[in-house]
């Protein structure tokens, strides 16, 4: 019989395999092909650390997997790349889908028992966090989507980054109207900055940049205060990075004149 760390493993591998050959399938299917994996990225991240979900852990556990495999998959389908681009992407899916299924099979495990590893498992969780919110609106951006529609996808993918984020919190003693309140509106406040900053003359990385900075400040900020630990000192830290961003970004950007 496998073990989760098995099942993880083959499931990080099948994934990435079939991202490996996304670019060398029919443009005309490619898109059926993408939303092929990203669902079955869904279903291999339940079969390798299923245990009897409640519902909302069915989505809060799996939006991080799923997020990936998306910001993967339309890199791999939008732009040409060359075989050895496409092995090195495969290896960096393969290493970051493998922390992200083991951090979320510890916060499983830890609803039904405290365990030592759940703490490491937050900061794991945090960090990869921002590793996907800069993938996928990186991709987004890239897709040069009308300013309002690239907005609300930001808004409605940062909604479910900050829920699955927040619930790392508290776990089986999360109060969900307060979770969904607060992930709703730090979604909207996110789509509200990418809207703004749109019309600057901004690259695709520096967009993400600027998207993941947002999502580090409220993520961070909301964390702190569920905690109960939110000191004016830590709200002058989060406040500091998140200007020193917008700083850097209008320094860096050419701005035509």
């Amino acid at each position: 019989m496998l073990t989760k760390r098995q099942k993880i493993a083959i499931s990080s591998v099948i994934l990435a395999t079939s991202l490996y050959f996304l670019p060398t399938i029919d443009p005309a299917k490619r898109a059926y092909f993408l939303l092929g994996i990203i669902f079955a990225s869904y279903l291999l991240s339940v079969w390798s650390i299923y245990y009897q979900f409640a519902f909302f852990e069915l989505v809060s556990l799996f939006v991080l997997p799923v997020t990936l495999t998306a910001s993967f998959g339309l890199f791999l389908s939008r732009f040409a790349t060359s075989q050895e681009t496409r092995f090195i992407l495969s290896l960096v899916y393969i290493g970051v889908m493998y922390t992200i299924l083991l951090s979320e099979n510890i916060f499983g495990v830890s609803i039904e028992r405290n365990i030592p590893l759940v703490r490491a498992a937050r900061t794991v969780g945090y960090l990869t966090t921002l590793f996907v919110s800069f993938s996928i609106f990186t991709l987004l951006f890239g897709l040069r989507l009308h300013f309002f529609v690239f907005a609300a996808l930001a808004a409605s993918v940062a909604s479910l980054l900050f829920a699955q984020g927040l619930w790392q919190i508290e776990l089986k003693e999360t109060n969900l109207r307060r979770l969904v309140y607060f992930s709703l509106v730090a979604g909207l406040v996110v789509g509200e900055i990418t809207l703004a900053i749109s019309f600057w003359p901004l690259d695709p990385p520096k967009m993400g940049l600027a998207a993941t900075a947002a999502v580090y400040v409220i993520l961070g900020l909301l964390q702190h205060y569920i905690r109960e630990d939110l000191t004016r000192r830590t709200l002058f830290e989060y406040l500091f990075v998140g200007a020193s961003v917008v700083l850097l970004l209008a320094v860096s950007t050419s701005w035509g004149v």
